[in-house]
């Protein structure tokens, strides 16, 4: 019963979950294509000379991509809040129906998982394809 709740209101407030939607897409083919740079064909097609340079760069997008994770959690929880502030009355009149604090976590909690998944399921495709392009086009400059 929660999750047709959740659902629902999923549903219902589809023009303030779309921006958060759009964000985690985003944020999640970012970080990914950002953490595929080091594995790129022409990263593995180098001189000796410049492996070195290369091992410098991938340990260094390591360093940024711990501080590309905290920017996109805080920006995660921020949109969440944001949420939340905006339907504090209809969490008022579930709480006036007899809903308790538990269960309107619950509702949150699967509203924030599902949105979770389907963000992340399309932010990889998103990834794969824009990659395919970089891949297409590079190899076409080459």
């Amino acid at each position: 019963m929660l999750f047709k709740l959740s659902f629902n209101n999923m549903k219902k407030s589809i023009k303030d979950y779309a921006i958060y939607f759009l964000t985690l897409v985003l944020g999640v083919s970012i970080f990914y294509m950002f953490n595929s740079i080091d594995s790129q064909q022409a990263m593995l097609q180098v001189s000796q000379s410049q492996r070195n340079i290369i091992k410098l760069m991938i340990e260094m997008l390591g360093y940024i991509s711990v501080f590309v994770a905290i920017i996109l959690g805080l920006l995660i929880v921020y949109a969440n809040n944001f949420l939340i502030n905006r339907r504090k009355k209809e969490f008022g009149i579930y709480m006036t129906l007899g809903m308790g604090r538990r269960q309107i976590s619950k509702i949150i909690l699967m509203e924030t998982i599902l949105i979770g998944i389907i963000s992340l399921i399309i932010g990889l495709a998103f990834r794969n394809i824009c990659i395919t392009i970089y891949v297409n086009i590079s190899c076409k400059n080459v």
